[in-house]
């Protein structure tokens, strides 16, 4: 039973991660139909700011916050110079822009910090707890907690605001949001400025738990979208329950199952998952204009 209740921590640890990744992922999928495939490379970029900050001994709070805007201002660049002028273009030319646009950022950080794997500093007090026979580490814990509690924020942000109403009416009809005044592009550059803000937060605490490379980006944007999938495409709770169920699902395998075989299964179930919900566990309906 101890075994069991380690492996669920583990996978709801990192299917946190997953899930605050994805979260900005879906924002942008759900107004724009976009495969964001430079999503995960422009957290990469922010998460090795963040390092590059600390190894100067910039405080770690002022170095998340520096690396979130560095990551923010990277996708409005994106937004505006590779995705807004293909908008209105049949949907490949704006998937085939955002992977020329994480193709460029690959290569540039490849320049810049090269393709070694680092170790992320110690910015929390890690310590082990014990529950009767039960070890938990608190770096955990606090990450779980850390990005629930921004998952959480972020869904007050779009259910409860006036910002966030004019996200879900873009994200429902953007001729009908201009029409009633609503400023689509600074609304949409909100949404990819948030998705990063929130991926960069996700990659640097990835790379507490796990390491910092150049190759986290794709990863990043692999688990993202699969998490989207089996949530829902568009959709807060589907990203939270997929980013889970993902981490969930890897961590069960990997322990109970193999891990060498562990990705090939989760896909596998994936699919049978698909097959009996096409549009993911919180589907967003939609209706068919005739």
């Amino acid at each position: 039973m101890e075994y069991v209740i380690k492996q669920i921590l583990n996978g709801l640890t990192a299917g946190s991660i997953y899930a605050l990744v994805a979260v900005g992922y879906g924002m942008v999928y759900g107004i724009l139909e976009l495969i964001n495939f430079a999503h995960g490379d422009i957290y990469m970029v922010g998460t090795f700011l963040v390092l590059t900050l600390l190894g100067y001994q910039v405080p770690f709070l002022g170095a998340l916050l520096l690396g979130c805007l560095g990551g923010g201002i990277m996708a409005l660049i994106a937004e505006r110079v590779a995705y807004r002028p293909v908008r209105g273009a049949h949907r490949v030319v704006p998937m085939i822009s955002a992977m020329g646009v994480a193709l460029v950022m690959r290569n540039v950080a490849q320049l810049v910090w090269g393709t070694e794997t680092y170790a992320f500093p110690e910015v929390f007090p890690t310590s082990t707890l014990k529950l009767g026979t039960l070890q938990l580490s608190t770096l955990q814990l606090i990450i779980f907690a850390l990005a629930i509690s921004l998952m959480a924020v972020l869904m007050v942000l779009v259910r409860k605001t006036k910002m966030g109403k004019a996200v879900r009416c873009v994200a429902q009809d953007i001729p009908a949001s201009q029409l009633m005044g609503i400023p689509v592009n600074r609304t949409i550059q909100l949404v990819y400025f948030l998705g990063a803000v929130l991926g960069v937060v996700g990659g640097v605490l990835f790379s507490m738990y796990y390491a910092v490379w150049i190759g986290m980006g794709f990863l990043g944007t692999l688990m993202a979208w699969i998490a989207c999938i089996i949530g829902g495409i568009g959709s807060l709770e589907g990203a939270l329950a997929g980013g889970l169920l993902l981490g969930l699902g890897q961590a069960l395998i990997s322990g109970f199952v193999s891990s060498t075989f562990r990705d090939a299964i989760v896909y596998a179930l994936i699919i049978i998952v698909l097959v009996l919900r096409p549009r993911g566990i919180f589907a967003r309906q939609s209706a068919e204009k005739v």
